[in-house]
Order: structure tokens, then sequence, then C-alpha cells
């Protein structure tokens, strides 16, 4: 168990880093009187939708920025498939933003996976265009959780996986259930 546990933080550490001070100050996201404003983006999915994140007013999304190549993000995904599957008849909406892939990787690793959510992709322009008005995403996985109003409520670096990092998830479930109104 203990190798387990050592490989997963060497391949967390590899695609992941903390937000730093700078990057916060530098971040590019607007910002109002009370919050940041997610930037609005369109991209289709790999069964060729369009989602625009205006088309989710109302809903709360979670944007994960994200590739198939990417362990730690591999490993969110039965936790967001669950997450998806008890709150998106509440208004929960994921949206996985592939930094890289094309769409036949996107439908094989789908499949190969069960993702339940949207998994979109770009042009790399397109993408890095995104990325840099989300203030740069330097890592993967790498989540932005956005209200019904489409304010930025958390920024979560890294994997948000509730075996290893319970406090990060229980607080992604939290403010899912806080932002939809759901009480315990």
């Amino acid at each position: 168990m203990k190798n387990g546990l050592f490989i997963f933080y060497l391949l967390l550490m590899s695609c992941s880093n903390e937000i730093k001070a700078e990057a916060i100050k530098e971040n590019p996201i607007e910002k109002n009187d009370k919050a940041f404003i997610a930037p609005e983006f369109s991209l289709n999915s790999y069964n060729d939708d369009l989602y625009a994140l205006s088309d989710f007013r109302g809903k709360v999304v979670l944007l994960n920025f994200w590739a198939t190549w990417c362990g730690p993000c591999i490993m969110e995904i039965p936790e967001f498939n669950e997450l998806y599957d008890k709150y998106h008849k509440s208004g929960f909406e994921i949206l996985g933003i592939s930094l890289s892939d094309t769409k036949r990787q996107l439908i094989d690793f789908a499949k190969t996976y069960g993702v339940k959510y949207p998994l979109l992709y770009g042009s790399s322009e397109k993408i890095n265009k995104i990325a840099s008005d989300y203030g740069g995403v330097s890592a993967v996985p790498w989540s932005f959780l956005i209200d019904t109003n489409g304010e930025i409520i958390t920024i979560y670096p890294g994997a948000i996986l509730k075996q290893y990092d319970p406090k990060m998830y229980q607080d992604l479930v939290n403010n899912i259930e806080k932002y939809l109104g759901i009480n315990k």
C-alpha cells in the first residue's frame, strides 16, 4: 500500500502544482465587487455538440481542465461520475476541457472509462486562449467551480480525490450543495 501511495504522489506531483501567490495576483479573470466572473468560451464535445459556458447560467458547473495522459485526471473520473449522477438533476454540470486531445482520442477514452459528463476539445490555439483566460492553467488536473450566476466560487489545483484529499473533496461537495440550495 505504501508503494501505491508513493507512486500516486509522484504522479500527482508530475501533473499538478500548487497555486502560487504571484499567479493569483496576476490572474486576469475579471473581478467585480464580489467575485470572479468565469470567462465565456464555447467548445465542441467529441459527439459534436457545441457547449457555451453561458448556456449553463442557473446551474453549478465544475470546469475541469485535464488530459487523457494524466494519471490523476483519470483517477478523478469515477468520483466525478458519482457527483454527476448525484447532483445533475438538481442543476450540477461537469465540463471536462481536454488540453491536448483530439476528437478520436476523446471518443475512445470516454468509452474505455465510462465518462458520463461532456468532454470538450478544440484547437491548441483555442484551448490555450481559454486556459489563459482562466488565469493560466499551469498543470492538470485543474478545476473551477462556478455558481449559478457565472461566478467562480473556488479553484481546485490538482486532483479532487476523496481517498487522497478528503478535505478538498468534501469542500467541493459542500460547495455544490450550498450553491444548489441542497440542505443536508
